[in-house]
């Protein structure tokens, strides 16, 4: 008999044990800033946007699903089993139960994972450095060719060949030679 209460105490410290998940999960679901919006505009394409969708909507689910996993469980209410349960036995229970020391959890996963995030920012932060500075490039060679496609808008045979000798001279030869329609 004192087998099956330990055996139900240690089920019930099971519940504790979830409860320490809970709130591990509880600081997992707090987020430093919600970015989705930021993101948003930084994809165009209508594929992108859907992809984006798609992973908010996981983001969301994911988050509802660790918030209730952290809500704390309410405590036993020992009076309402001496009801149901023969009193002495709920006795037992609740004496094991308060005897019960679960061991506490000593990993170190978390500083593990925050130095793993740690590095994965800092890469993210050099590559968003270097997109910065290939944006900048690709907007001053956007910029050129918009001046050229201006000039070419403007620009006559005359002008070209003004500012070409070279090129002038060959066609006049091409053009005495009656190699001009070819």
């Amino acid at each position: 008999m004192l087998r099956s209460l330990a055996v139900r105490a240690a089920r019930r410290g099971g519940a504790l044990a979830v409860q320490q998940q809970r709130s591990f999960a509880e600081g997992a679901v707090a987020t430093q800033t919600n970015v989705w919006d930021e993101l948003g505009d930084l994809v165009t394409s209508d594929e992108g946007k859907r992809e984006l969708a798609v992973l908010r909507s996981t983001y969301v689910d994911i988050a509802g699903k660790l918030a209730s996993m952290a809500k704390p469980q309410d405590p036993i209410n020992w009076g309402e089993w001496s009801k149901e349960i023969d009193p002495k036995l709920v006795q037992q229970f609740k004496q094991t139960f308060e005897s019960m020391k679960l061991p506490k959890y000593e990993g170190n996963d978390v500083a593990e994972a925050s130095a793993q995030f740690a590095a994965l920012q800092k890469e993210a932060e050099a590559l968003v450095a270097a997109s910065q500075s290939r944006i900048a490039e690709i907007k001053a060679e956007i910029a050129n060719i918009q001046k050229e496609k201006e000039r070419i808008a403007t620009t006559t045979i005359d002008d070209e060949l003004a500012a070409d000798p070279e090129l002038a001279k060959e066609v006049d030869e091409e053009v005495q030679k009656n190699y001009f329609m070819v």
